[in-house]
């Protein structure tokens, strides 16, 4: 039986995956964007570059797998504190709800957790790739948002939305995605187990993330309460920014699929 403390895992069918942007999505994304972002600062230019480490778009082989329903709660979280000693995320610090996403924690305590849980349960579970968070994000349906096209402030927990804090991790039922996974876009930032790498036939991105961290930095997806819509699309690839704004950094997991060897 499972327990209070593992996450609630949603199947995803293995298949060919379309990971990242057509350079026609890229300019629509642009175009619909660069005029409301959030920080006055970023030029079209700016905005531009980064929306670029989404080209090429490139097909990938997926195998099945089982990804968290949800973020990584509170709650859940907690577990893994009593028996490690793992830094305090600041949302369990503030004393956030329980059934709010854990904020505020490191690439290296994702892991780490994951490895308690997989010790715990005799199950392997580990952080998702890229590939792996976007196409439970979307799947092949090429949608900007896990639910749809259309950005909509009512489905997802960004700035646009105005809480001003995170929200429960199942407050967004419309905003699921078509494979029935939730909080995908907003609350908070999820980390993969990828570093920053340009697709197949792209070129590096030497933005400020890569200046700042340097060109082996961790991918973070989904967006956040702080920031813009922009940075919720499906296929917007980021990093840990060292500000304020960008702190919001939790994960879910991904539960392996055991290979069965068929039948001699």
């Amino acid at each position: 039986m499972r327990q209070d403390f593992v996450p609630g895992v949603v199947s995803i069918p293995g298949g060919t995956a379309s990971i990242g942007s057509t350079i026609e999505e890229v300019e629509l994304c642009v175009s619909n964007w660069s005029n409301r972002l959030v920080d006055a600062t970023y030029t079209e230019a700016m905005f531009r570059s980064w929306i670029l480490k989404e080209y090429p778009q490139y097909p990938i082989e997926i195998r099945p797998y089982l990804i968290g329903q949800f973020p990584v709660t509170n709650g859940q979280y907690k577990m893994f504190l009593t028996e490690n000693s793992a830094a305090i995320p600041e949302s369990i610090a503030h004393d956030e709800p329980h059934d709010h996403p854990v904020w505020g924690v490191s690439y290296n305590d994702a892991v780490s957790y994951c490895s308690w849980l997989s010790i715990k349960t005799d199950t392997v579970f580990r952080l998702p790739t890229e590939a792996e968070w976007e196409y439970a994000a979307r799947g092949n349906s090429r949608c900007d948002f896990p639910f749809g096209d259309t950005f909509d402030a009512r489905k997802c927990n960004t700035v646009e939305a105005g809480p001003g804090h995170t929200t429960p991790v199942d407050f967004y039922p419309s905003g699921a995605s078509q494979f029935g996974v939730w909080d995908m876009a907003g609350n908070v930032e999820e980390w993969t187990s990828d570093t920053y790498r340009p697709y197949p036939g792209g070129t590096v991105i030497e933005d400020y993330l890569f200046q700042t961290l340097g060109p082996d930095y961790r991918i973070l997806r989904g967006g956040c309460l702080t920031r813009g819509g922009d940075l919720a699309r499906c296929a917007r690839r980021h990093g840990p920014l060292p500000i304020e704004e960008f702190r919001f950094t939790g994960f879910r997991v991904v539960q392996e699929i055991a290979r069965t060897e068929p039948a001699p």
